[in-house]
This record gives C-alpha cells, sequence and structure tokens, in this order.
C-alpha cells in the first residue's frame, strides 16, 4: 500500500492496521505515486519510488517494483443528480457539492422539514452512516411528536391454526444467498437431502430467502402444502428470525413453530476450502432443525407495560443532546451528571475548525436543557444501583449529600465522554508537566480563549502529534487531534503571524472536510514533519534555558534541531477511570481500550447487547462534536423503539437455572450476549426470562448443564406480568 498518512482514525481502525501489517504482512510505503507504467512485454504494471533506508546508514535510493494488480483510492463525489435534487427540495449544498448542515443541528439541511443522512453529507464510513440515519429519523420525529399515534391502524392477523393434533408437516426453504452459500455449499444437493427427511412435506430453494418476494412464496406453499412447521436454511436467527416468524404469523401459523439452521456462518463461511464438508455438514444442520421443530409446540406472548421515560447517563454535549431529543419527541428523560456544571468536554472548547463559537455553543444546549420541562437534571449525582428490564428498569442516583432517588423508566443512554490522558508517555522525553512551556492540545486551546496576549513576543511554537496515544500503553488514534493542532495553529497565523510553526506527526488525520484545514495550514506556511514511532522527538533544555526540538526527519534523512518558545502535545483523549465500574453495573461489555462497547460495529454502533441500553458521543470512542451530536440523536431514535410503546410483548422460549447444579461459575453471565443472567445474593445465577431472548447461548455453555431452556407458559407470564403491573401502578384483570 503506497500512501501519504496511513488514515486509521475509527473506532479499532489502528488494531486493524496492525494486523495488516504484522500478521497478513501488509506492506506500507509512505510514497505518493505519480504514475503507473505497462512493460508491454511481460504486461507487468511497473511502480517507480523512492526507498528510504533509514537506519542503514545508505543514502534513499529510486526503486522499481512490478505488480499483477494496482488498485487506486480515487476518493469519492456527491452522486449525479444530487444538485437537481438539492434545487427541487430547496436545500443548499457546499461548494464541493454535498449537503450543507450547521454544526450543531448536524442532520439539518437549510430548509427546515428536509434532513439529510449519510454520504450525502459527506465522506463517511457505514458506522457513522448508520448513526447519521437514524438521528436523522429521530430528528424527523421531533417534529412529529405531538402526531404520534394519531394514524396508528393495527395490523390484523388470521385466526391462528390449531395444529396440536396434526402430524407435522415441515416445510424446508434452503437459501442460495447469492453465491454467499451456494458458492460454497451445494444447495441443491441439501434440498434433495431435506426432501428426505421424515416428515418433510415440502423442500425449495430460493435466490435469497429474505426477500420479499421469497416470503410471499413462503406463505403460499404452507397454504398450498398445509404445512404446519417450517424450516429455513440460511443466515442467523439475529437478523432474520423475525422476519420469518412474522411470515408464520401471516399464514395463520404460530410464530414459535419455526426453526433456523446457519448454514452460512457454520458452512460457507468457516469451511470454505472443503466443500464437501460443508454440504455434509449443512446436510446435518437441516436434519436437526427438522427434529427440532417436529417437537415444538405453539407458544404465546404476553404484553408487559413499558414506563414512557428515559435516563440519560453524561451531561456533556452528547448527553444533552440525547435529552434534548427524547424530550422533543414527547418524552420525560432523567439527566445523571457526575460534575456541578453540565457540558464535559465541551466546557474545554474554544472554536471549532469550521469557526463556529464552541462557547457560545455550550451556553446555547445548556440554556435549552435548563429550560426544558420535560428533562429533570441531577447534578453532581452518580448511578449507584440498576435492575429491571427494558421498558421498565429501576435506577438508584446517589447525590453529592449522600441522598438516594429511586427512578423508574424505559431505556438508558450512555454519554459518560472521555478525558485527555493525564501524561504524556515518556514524560521525561517531553517534559510534560516539568516545563511549563511544555502544554497539551487542550490547555493550548483554552488559553487562546482566555489570554489574547499568549504568544506575544514567542518566534516558534512545535507541535508534537501523537505524544499520548498511538502507544504500547494507549494502542489508538484520538481521532480529532491532527484536525485540533492545526485549527489551533490556523488561529494562531491569524492573530500572531509573526509565529513559526512546525507539526511533527506520524500521520495528519484530517479527514473529510477537514482537509480543507490541512491545506489551508500548508498555504500560509505552516510546516509539517513526519517522524518514525521508533525514533520520536525529544524536547530538552538548552544552556541559555531555552527549549529545543530534536527529530529525524525521515524524508531529509537528517535529524532537526528546533528551537522552541512552546511545545503543544496532542496527549490524545482516554476512557473515564470509573467508566469500568459503571459498565459492571450495566452489564455492558467494554473494548479493551476501556471505552463501552457497542453490540455491532457497522451495523448496532449505538446498541449495547443488552436490550434498552444504548450509548453515544465520546464513551464510545473519540469524535468530534456534530459527529457526538447525531450519534446522541442516533441512540435517542433506537431508544425510542421501545420507550415510544405502551407495552412490549415478552414469553416464548426463556433458559431455567437449576439452583441445585449451579456452581457460580459466571460462565452463563460472561456467555450470554443479551447480559441477562446474574449471580443472586444466595452464590446462585439468576436469569431474567423477561429480558431473556431463549438462544441457548448460557444453556450450551454451562459446564455443570444447570440451566436449559424451556418453554415459558401463559400461566408463569400471567403471574410475573401481574407483579409488574403492580409496581408500575397498572394492576388489572387484564
Amino acid at each position: 500500500i503506497f500512501l501519504l498518512d496511513l488514515r486509521a482514525f475509527g473506532k479499532g481502525f489502528d488494531r486493524y492496521a496492525d494486523s495488516a501489517e504484522a500478521d497478513y504482512k501488509v506492506r506500507f510505503v509512505r510514497q505518493m505515486i505519480s504514475a503507473v507504467r505497462e512493460d508491454t512485454v511481460t504486461q507487468d504494471l511497473v511502480i517507480r519510488y523512492w526507498h528510504e533506508a533509514e537506519g542503514t546508514g545508505v543514502p534513499g535510493e529510486f526503486r522499481e517494483e512490478r505488480f499483477d494488480l494496482v488498485v487506486l483510492a480515487v476518493g469519492v463525489r456527491p452522486p449525479a443528480g444530487a444538485a437537481d435534487l438539492a434545487a427541487r427540495l430547496g436545500i443548499e449544498l457546499r461548494p464541493d457539492g454535498f449537503a450543507r448542515t450547521p454544526l450543531l443541528e448536524p442532520n439539518q439541511t437549510s430548509r427546515p422539514g428536509v434532513f439529510v443522512a449519510g454520504g450525502f453529507q459527506g465522506p463517511r464510513d457505514i458506522p457513522e452512516t448508520v448513526m447519521n440515519g437514524s438521528a436523522a429519523a429521530s430528528a424527523a420525529a421531533e417534529f412529529l411528536g405531538l402526531a404520534r399515534g394519531s394514524l396508528v391502524r393495527l395490523k390484523e392477523y388470521p385466526p391462528e391454526r390449531d395444529v396440536s393434533g396434526e402430524v407435522p408437516r415441515v416445510g424446508v426453504f434452503v437459501c442460495r444467498c447469492g453465491i454467499n452459500i451456494a458458492g460454497v455449499v451445494d444447495v441443491p444437493a441439501v434440498v434433495e437431502a431435506a426432501a428426505g427427511i421424515p416428515g418433510v412435506a415440502w423442500a425449495q430453494e430460493f435466490m435469497f430467502t429474505c426477500s420479499q418476494d421469497s416470503v410471499n412464496q413462503i406463505r403460499e406453499l404452507i397454504a398450498e402444502h398445509q404445512l404446519n412447521r417450517v424450516v429455513v436454511a440460511s443466515c442467523s436467527i439475529r437478523t432474520h428470525q423475525p422476519l420469518f416468524r412474522e411470515a408464520l404469523r401471516e399464514s395463520g401459523l404460530n410464530q414459535f413453530l419455526f426453526e433456523m439452521a446457519n448454514i452460512r456462518d457454520q458452512c460457507s463461511w468457516v469451511h470454505k476450502d472443503r466443500p464437501d464438508l460443508a454440504l455434509h455438514k449443512a446436510a446435518d444442520l437441516v436434519r436437526a432443525a427438522v427434529a427440532k421443530v417436529k417437537l415444538q409446540r405453539a407458544l404465546h406472548l404476553t404484553s408487559v407495560p413499558v414506563v414512557q421515560r428515559a435516563m440519560v447517563i453524561g451531561g456533556g454535549a452528547a448527553g444533552m443532546g440525547a435529552a434534548l431529543s427524547f424530550a422533543g419527541q414527547g418524552f420525560p428523560v432523567y439527566l445523571v451528571e457526575r460534575e456541578a456544571q453540565l457540558g464535559g468536554n465541551l466546557r474545554h472548547l474554544h472554536r471549532a475548525g469550521t469557526g463556529e463559537d464552541l462557547s457560545q455553543a455550550l451556553r446555547d444546549l445548556v440554556s435549552r436543557v435548563e429550560n426544558e420541562p420535560l428533562i429533570t437534571v441531577f447534578r453532581r449525582s452518580e448511578v449507584v444501583a440498576f435492575g429491571g428490564h427494558a421498558g421498565h428498569f429501576e435506577t438508584t442516583v446517589r447525590g453529592a449529600d449522600g441522598s438516594r432517588t429511586e427512578l423508574e423508566h424505559a431505556v438508558i443512554v450512555v454519554a459518560t465522554g472521555l478525558r485527555e490522558t493525564e501524561k504524556a508517555t515518556a514524560s521525561g522525553t517531553y517534559l510534560y508537566g516539568e516545563d511549563p512551556r511544555v502544554i497539551s492540545t487542550l490547555e493550548l486551546d483554552r488559553r487562546l480563549r482566555d489570554d489574547p496576549d499568549v504568544l506575544t513576543g514567542a518566534s516558534r511554537v512545535v507541535y508534537i502529534q501523537c505524544a499520548g496515544t498511538r502507544t504500547d500503553e494507549h494502542p489508538y488514534c484520538s481521532r480529532t487531534c491532527c484536525t485540533e493542532t492545526i485549527k489551533n495553529a490556523l488561529e494562531i497565523r491569524r492573530r500572531f503571524p509573526q509565529v513559526q510553526q512546525l507539526i511533527l506527526n506520524r500521520d495528519v488525520r484530517t479527514y473529510g472536510f477537514n482537509e480543507q484545514l490541512y491545506r489551508r495550514a500548508r498555504e500560509q506556511g505552516v510546516l509539517f514533519c513526519h517522524y518514525e514511532p521508533e525514533r520520536r522527538p525529544v524536547v530538552r533544555r538548552t544552556a541559555g534555558g531555552g527549549l529545543e526540538v530534536t527529530v529525524f526527519d525521515p524524508g531529509a534523512e537528517a535529524e532537526l534541531s528546533v528551537p522552541a518558545d512552546m511545545v503543544v502535545l496532542a496527549l490524545g483523549m482516554e476512557a473515564h477511570a470509573d467508566a469500568a465500574g459503571l459498565a459492571t453495573l450495566l452489564k455492558v461489555p467494554t473494548s479493551q481500550e476501556g471505552f463501552f462497547l457497542e453490540t455491532h460495529i457497522k451495523l448496532g454502533p449505538m446498541d449495547f447487547p443488552s436490550s434498552g441500553l444504548y450509548l453515544c458521543g465520546l464513551c464510545h470512542s473519540p469524535k468530534f462534536l456534530d459527529e457526538s451530536l447525531y450519534q446522541a440523536r442516533g441512540a435517542v431514535a433506537r431508544a425510542c423503539t421501545v420507550v415510544a410503546q405502551q407495552e412490549l410483548w415478552v414469553g416464548g422460549v426463556v433458559a431455567v437455572v437449576d439452583p441445585d447444579r449451579c456452581v457460580a461459575c459466571l460462565t452463563c453471565v460472561r456467555a450470554c450476549a443479551y447480559s441477562v443472567p446474574v449471580i443472586n445474593r444466595d452464590g446462585v445465577a439468576e436469569i431474567n426470562q423477561i429480558q431473556c431472548h431463549g438462544c441457548g447461548t448460557c444453556a450450551a455453555e454451562c459446564p455443570g448443564k444447570a440451566i436449559s431452556l424451556q418453554n415459558y407458559t401463559d400461566e408463569q407470564l400471567r403471574a410475573k406480568v401481574a407483579s409488574m403491573f403492580a409496581v408500575a401502578g397498572g394492576a388489572s384483570d387484564d
């Protein structure tokens, strides 16, 4: 990979890039390539570049390498027709053709009621696109809050057939998934094997079983062949089980007379080099699914009440944005902040790279929160106890005076932020904390805000990027540091034009529109010098008491010594020290870097595995203000799938613990993707059946076989729900 800067600025991206280099022998070469030449004799593609022989004592040289394939990263632009669409909608575009949106309302176009999401707002990766799309939905929902439910029509299902006395007639439907499954597994052979299983009345393959046409055909086949049970052999129950269960309900069958065989993840993906074994395994999985579904009986769900209030933990920009979005949709919300003031890290920032006054933005946000009657703010408070389930959580908040408040709510959004790394790696190397002229990026931002003469009389400022991150201790990118440094350099150039500025960097990660700041800085005389991590810059005091920064420039193949009046370190950001304690209390996971961990980095970037719990802002990973705000709104959109409902439907198959066999080994607690099992006061595992998804993971992993899957009967549900209604104050015979 030929590159200028390795821009692995996303969550987990640095670890991904390191793995590519270490485990897969991907070679990174820092050179701009001006041309690709074809050898007319061999048809090889030839690239000529400068090879730096650092550390060998040998000068660099030009090299030529031959390749079979060259892939160009050409970047992206707005789609064709975007300008015409914008004109029709009456919205403004940026000069580059992307939609123009304000910093504090990142989904709002120039026309009220028209919102933007995804790539049309600017280049972005899948997680940001998903967050952005959910945020746009939440912004639209704020307009519609007063009309919620006024046009709802209840979906009607046909009467459910009683098949308890019928001989099992199983329909098996096998998915090709394009070539995703069929590229490895012989799907027609799987269908043929399924057709020969006793009890199978019909077997058929589909190109995409989850497509609407296929689902419609499955419903027709259920009626035509009087099928009373269904097996779909395709992918994962996590993504598609609700779709097929809905199809059974629409066909007059109980939705629990259904089973899936995952022949994608468990066959084609893991046995792609052995299609013969993948075929046998797929056939076995289908045979097992048929055997299981033949024994299943009809189960029914029961409704539980939803407490239509929300809680947000953390009063920074993301937390306040989430609280305002809940309130904008008409839902009361508790906002819990550990400090005496709202604002979080936004209190330390002076001006955005796009020029907005962030101090004024903070005042506006705080004013809106304090004047919103649906938001109840708890300052200098923390969550100390937590229980319940999605739709009805019970949380205890402790104030600074020791008082405790019991709160009931349907969902939680975690937005606890992060902090600047407290010390630079090898502080003796940088003199950080030892010399007042060596400061952090945030400290420079504060001084530029508070002291109009901060650099009067100074002649040179040196910035050292990645001083506290991308190290063994903090092996990740803090995402915002490069842009923050360049933003400050441009402001210093404007206010103190006599000051020379040098930015020492490993990579310049000004992604997306921030690239324009990088270009402006270079055009205005800010100097950039790359350094290798093996030869980090060194800050020392001179004999005369001044500061001197020494760095090896691999491009010039020489060591540079630069006098400096001020040295600014990009220390980076890290998770709060108490994040792990909150994660334990809420039973949610954290990454190895200490940030809260979402259920899926791309498809579920705002959801915790536990139902009813969501995350946003800097506690998820370092990000800019607009990114925090649209992730906050996106988390609210996800949370409103719970809080906007008056009741949730629960029941079916759940895990049950045999207390006599449980040894409290915590295996089930660690294995459950939904954080349902807990160890109770008696030292025995306990399952909240209302929250249990019945996936069977805990039962499969339990070494003592203390957990089994059982059908949650109507009688058990009725007793559980009655007690819950009594707690919620709405008990009734219904």
